[in-house]
């Protein structure tokens, strides 16, 4: 009876044994699903552009280019035509253009008259041609007005006669002259004077000019001393401008 006890007991610890699972044995997990990467709120979506749009704006690009407008010219009828530093025969000329030649035209007087342009003899500078000398092409109706400039005194020329003197030094003082030459660029009175480099100057004196152009003047200095002189003559009205002259007295005791 006790071995038949014995025997049973035996028979269910080793029942016992082998349902128990060893602790160091690891389970081998399921395999992870994969995951859809699903985009969030706030990412952008990028937006199909059609192939024809894509086209067009690719052709605009590179063939779009800006259009300068057409210039308007004037070019002579038959003959060289002057070109004058103002609206009028009374302003100096300053440029030509000749036949076969075209000036490009910048605006144009209240009257109409004359036409401001590129000068032809110098595109650096401007200058006005006389209207009913000149053919034109362009949109001569949208040149803006171009008031005429201001005359000017433009050159102011010195010389002094005799420019050199020689004389016994008790032959002081002796007298000089001073030949001046004034050029406008249209009509004007110019008021002007000389002075030396020792203090002496005249009386302002004035000079009428109905057109431009230059106009010529003589005036003494009488000379006291041996020594080297400057004499310079300066216009006030309608502007300053100045030119100058050196002239040397020596003598011989």
């Amino acid at each position: 009876m006790m071995n038949s006890r014995w025997i049973t007991a035996v028979f269910i610890i080793l029942i016992l044994t082998a349902c128990n699972i060893p602790a160091n044995e690891t389970t081998t997990p399921p395999p992870s699903q994969p995951t859809l990467d699903t985009p969030q709120a706030g990412d952008a979506t990028p937006t199909r552009i059609p192939i024809e749009t894509l086209l067009v704006l690719q052709l605009t690009t590179v063939t779009s280019t800006s259009t300068p407008g057409r210039l308007s010219i004037a070019f002579p009828i038959d003959q060289p035509v002057n070109c004058r530093s103002g609206p009028g025969i009374s302003y100096i000329v300053i440029g030509e253009l000749k036949p076969g030649r075209q000036a490009e035209m910048i605006g144009k007087s209240p009257d109409l008259a004359w036409w401001y342009v590129k000068n032809p003899s110098d595109p650096s500078t401007f200058c006005w041609l006389a209207a009913f000398l000149v053919n034109t092409e362009g949109n001569v109706e949208s040149l803006p007005l171009v008031n005429p400039p201001e005359v000017a005194v433009t050159a102011v020329d010195v010389s002094i006669q005799p420019p050199v003197i020689n004389v016994a030094c008790d032959g002081f003082p002796l007298v000089v002259t001073i030949n001046i030459q004034i050029t406008t660029s249209g009509p004007a009175t110019v008021t002007w004077r000389w002075e030396t480099d020792t203090g002496d100057f005249s009386a302002e004196e004035s000079l009428l000019f109905e057109e431009g152009g230059t106009k010529s003047v003589q005036d003494l200095y009488q000379v006291k001393s041996a020594r080297d002189y400057t004499i310079f003559v300066r216009t006030y009205q309608p502007n300053e401008f100045m030119g100058n002259a050196v002239f040397k007295a020596t003598c011989t005791p």
